[in-house]
């Protein structure tokens, strides 16, 4: 009889077990992937729904409490029914789904949706436990199949964790180059905190930066990207070369964040992501400060004791259509300072659930002194003796104008140098 093919019956029973090692291995991988898939979109649902738990408490908040203008609630509310839209995109049940929440809201209607969200997470953590169940079935009546690809999967799990370690090494190398050299200009003291809340990577979302113009000029920034983890560190180098860049042809803030808002609208790979950031020129001669801010309300004016904060110039990038923005000044003497951060300080809880607020960072820059990054390293000392850990992403900036002052001057020797503290044009520190 011919044998099939010319090969030895050795090499076909090979072949069949290559064969259907591979089918098994397929099989295998088809039922990882759609119990995967099954666990994702359970946990993508209970996120989305922590999201607009997050979002409503934070509307009802800026709306009675903070009593804003519609004007300025309306970010916050596209951010609830963004948040609200995932919830329904990811129910898997009609009953998963939340109606539609209109505004302007009352205290009545606040209430309500938290219930009806606190039903929703609930059904959300059944929807996860069953699918955990599911899949715990199916690996229990495929355990022959996954025992016969265990050694296959070691190898690829390995494989996949090393390049994922080696992606990971480089995002984080490419982010310290974006981030963490920045420039000591004369006449500038300043100061520098970044933290990431992703677990086992120092990257994320937030951004500060510090660098000179044409050595007269110094430009400043901190920017909040939405989301986390490496998707917010590649916006972040987009930002921050994209800012400068702009500011290059043009170095009036207002005018950089109408550009950049228009650029960001079109590059961003995610059209419901958004930036908060706030931006600043400095005249390294004469300490005034032009500067403009996206929603950005964690920015504050230190002069002496006295400490202002620097109310948004505009909305959040991302938000609108056409934002507008404007620039304003206020003039800096030796040894007044600049104080950014982004919203992980201020959004900040304790042991109790209370957030720190902007009135809480006031108070602690009213009490904190020194030079700019012991101002920093203070505000980040203070926070992690509040809060048992920062959940969220944290960058602070503190650009100190000091032409010439000598170091190592007592608190009393600086105030007699430098004389009485300044104020913000037309406002008070009060």
């Amino acid at each position: 009889m011919t044998r099939g093919f010319g090969l030895s019956p050795r090499a076909m029973v090979t072949i069949a077990l290559v064969a259907g090692l591979l089918a098994a291995l397929v099989f295998a991988l088809f039922l990882a992937y759609y119990s995967e898939l099954d666990a994702s979109n359970a946990f993508a649902y209970q996120s989305a729904v922590v999201s607009a738990q997050r979002d409503s408490e934070l509307l009802e908040a800026k709306q009675f409490d903070q009593k804003l203008p519609p004007a300025q609630l309306a970010g916050y509310e596209k951010l609830l029914d963004l948040d609200l839209g995932r919830v329904n995109d990811k129910a898997d049940s009609p009953q998963e789904t939340v109606p539609n929440f209109h505004y302007p809201a009352t205290r009545g209607d606040y209430e309500r949706l938290t219930v009806l969200l606190e039903n929703r997470a609930e059904l959300g953590s059944k929807r996860f436990e069953a699918t955990l169940r599911r899949n715990t079935q199916t690996r229990v009546s495929s355990n022959l199949l996954f025992a016969l690809v265990a050694l296959l999967f070691v190898v690829v799990q390995s494989r996949l964790r090393r390049r994922i370690e080696e992606e990971r090494s480089l995002v984080e190398r490419l982010q310290r180059a974006f981030v963490a050299r920045r420039r000591e200009l004369r006449n500038l003291d300043a100061g520098s905190v970044l933290i990431s809340a992703t677990r086992g990577s120092n990257v994320g979302g937030d951004l500060h930066d510090l660098f000179t113009i044409d050595g007269k000029q110094g430009m400043f920034l901190v920017a909040d990207v939405s989301g986390k983890g490496i998707d917010a560190a590649v916006d972040t180098a987009l930002i921050k070369y994209s800012i400068r860049a702009l500011f290059s042809e043009n170095p009036d803030p207002s005018s950089v964040l109408e550009r950049f808002a228009k650029l960001y609208e079109k590059m961003a790979d995610d059209p419901e992501t958004f930036v908060v950031l706030f931006v600043g020129v400095i005249d390294l001669d004469d300490g005034t400060v032009r500067y403009a801010s996206a929603g950005h309300d964690t920015a504050w004016a230190r002069f002496g004791q006295d400490v202002v904060q620097l109310a948004p110039t505009g909305s959040i990038v991302g938000i609108e259509a056409e934002p507008r923005f404007e620039t304003r000044t206020l003039h800096l003497r030796a040894g007044n300072a600049i104080v950014l951060s982004t919203d992980g300080l201020t959004e900040s809880r304790d042991a109790r659930g209370r957030m720190l607020g902007v009135d809480g960072v006031t108070v602690w820059l009213a009490e904190i002194d020194g030079s700019a990054q012991t101002i920093a390293d203070a505000i980040v000392q203070r926070l992690r003796r509040r809060s048992r850990r920062i959940l969220d992403d944290l960058a602070i900036l503190v650009v100190r104008y000091n032409p010439g002052v000598p170091a190592g001057l007592t608190p009393l020797q600086q105030e007699q140098l430098l004389g009485e503290p300044a104020l913000v044009s037309g406002e008070s520190p009060s």
